[in-house]
């Protein structure tokens, strides 16, 4: 049962995973296709998830999926939205997890929305967080074992981008697929913010039957535009 501590946290590696293609006119990274990505884009992307699991930073318990989709859209030079994560065969001490109203082993995040940013002067990444009631708001919420743990997934987390080349859209490079890593140990996000701008620290946190704990994700997410020959682009 000590597993299912844990549960929420991995969920959002799927989303903002449009991201992972992009290129920059700045020190900071952004997205491209021939040009800049303008402000009010909908370029639409889907991911294909690698098997995942989060790990209590406390409990040292895990939850894990077998796999699972997403599908976001790049609506900006820095931004994303729309992203949403289906993960399939999710359980935790081999009690199922779900989301209300999917079937046993399904659990599908909230809407969120991501920002890019400089995890260092050469690796680009992307912050996810709620959409609608922004930073540290609810990801996702689901329960596991019929109802017997309820779990709700809050906080924002940040995950690495592939692909990162030049630091213009004359000097980019153009990606059919690109891949949005997010890295844990023992229970703690590998990356916790950006060289630039806002301060504070990214963080999961999984409210278990009422008992809160910090936990760390571990997924890949595979990214396409849609359609493939499109493809995007991120700068360094």
């Amino acid at each position: 049962m000590r597993a299912i501590r844990i549960a929420g946290l991995f969920l959002f590696a799927g989303l903002g995973i449009g991201s992972v293609l992009a290129s920059a006119a700045s020190a900071e990274p952004q997205f491209l296709t021939k040009t800049v990505v303008a402000e009010g884009s909908k370029i639409p992307f889907s991911a294909t998830l690698s098997p995942a699991f989060l790990e209590g930073s406390q409990s040292k318990s895990k939850i894990s999926c077998t796999g699972g989709t997403g599908q976001g859209e790049v609506t900006g030079p820095k931004t994303v939205k729309n992203d949403v994560t289906t993960f399939v065969g999710c359980e935790s001490s081999e009690l199922k997890c779900q989301s209300t109203g999917q079937p046993q082993g399904t659990i599908v995040t909230k809407i969120l929305q991501g920002v890019l940013g400089g995890i260092t002067s050469s690796l680009p990444g992307i912050r996810l967080f709620s959409q609608s009631a922004g930073r540290g708001a609810t990801l996702a919420e689901f329960e596991c074992g019929g109802g017997l743990v309820k779990v709700v997934v809050s906080g924002s987390v940040i995950g690495s981008l592939s692909g990162a080349a030049g630091t213009n859209a004359e000097t980019g490079k153009i990606l059919t697929s690109g891949k949005l890593t997010f890295a844990e140990s023992s229970g703690l996000q590998k990356y916790t913010k950006f060289v630039e701008g806002e301060s504070g620290t990214e963080q999961l946190t999984a409210t278990i039957n009422g008992q809160s704990e910090l936990s760390g994700q571990s997924v890949i997410a595979t990214l396409k535009t849609v359609p493939a020959t499109w493809g995007m682009g991120v700068t360094k």
